[in-house]
């Protein structure tokens, strides 16, 4: 096989191998021209830009992109791509290795003609930009990123708006001051001696993007374990709440709520 035809079936190598290991579906276009050539040409080109768009796209939607295993096949192509092996009579022409970060520690060669893969990882502080950042954001992603898009598994600490009872906090106060139970037994020898119990614990509630409340965790305690359990049990049967939104975009979160017990059976003699 001539050199030309040996740069093209290899970077086609290197191409399907990155789709593969990224589950993009990737048919290498056949190609048609007689006789030798560079390397590369118009549909390489092309076949090479749409893989890299394929790329950016999974980044935008939060997926991982692999690019592995094709280390050696990146080296054996740069070899055959310098102007020494084309043309023994022509000087040789040292490459300088490019490198691109995108929030990642991988390298993306360049190797001929062939524009190196530049995967746009996109942060929290990506995802909420606003006016020049966000025009600078989707200029640097094609476009592919036009609003926020959470991780469906991500629990988001930053938010623009929290999760809230849309009948108001005094309203949400109310219903767990009428859900909370505690026993007679407990309460009776307060009773007795006419006396005053008051206990304050802060529940954190994992809010879900449809309002309900999926879990809760004691963040700060009473210091007395049924008082704790009680406003466990109260908080994970709340009515449904507004959940956290970016950019009026419904994303989880962990929500603070207070639980106060007061029980006052001080005599008025």
């Amino acid at each position: 096989m001539k050199q030309g035809k040996r740069i093209c079936e290899t970077l086609k190598a290197i191409r399907s191998e990155i789709a593969s290991a990224n589950e993009i579906e990737y048919t290498p276009i056949k190609c048609t021209h007689k006789g030798d050539c560079a390397g590369t040409c118009p549909a390489c080109e092309s076949e090479t830009r749409w893989l890299e768009r394929q790329l950016r796209l999974r980044h935008a939607l939060g997926k991982a992109v692999t690019i592995a295993g094709v280390s050696m096949a990146l080296t054996v192509a740069a070899s055959a791509a310098t102007p020494s092996s084309l043309d023994p009579g022509k000087k040789k022409t040292k490459h300088r290795q490019r490198t691109s970060k995108a929030n990642t520690t991988k390298v993306y060669t360049t190797v001929g003609n062939v524009v190196p893969m530049k995967p746009q990882l996109l942060t929290t502080s990506d995802t909420t930009a606003t006016g020049d950042e966000a025009r600078k954001l989707e200029a640097r992603t094609m476009g592919v990123v036009s609003r926020f898009m959470p991780h469906p598994d991500s629990i988001y600490t930053k938010v623009e708006v929290e999760a809230f009872y849309p009948e108001g906090e005094e309203a949400l106060d109310a219903i767990i001051r009428d859900q909370l139970y505690i026993p007679d037994e407990i309460l009776d020898p307060i009773k007795e001696v006419g006396g005053t119990v008051k206990a304050r614990c802060i529940v954190k509630a994992l809010v879900e993007t449809d309002g309900t409340i999926s879990d809760a965790v004691i963040e700060k305690t009473t210091t007395a374990a049924i008082f704790d359990e009680e406003a466990l049990r109260v908080v994970k049967n709340l009515p449904q709440l507004h959940p956290a939104t970016i950019e009026d975009v419904p994303v989880r979160s962990w929500k603070l709520i207070p639980v106060e017990f007061v029980y006052d059976f001080s005599r008025k003699d």
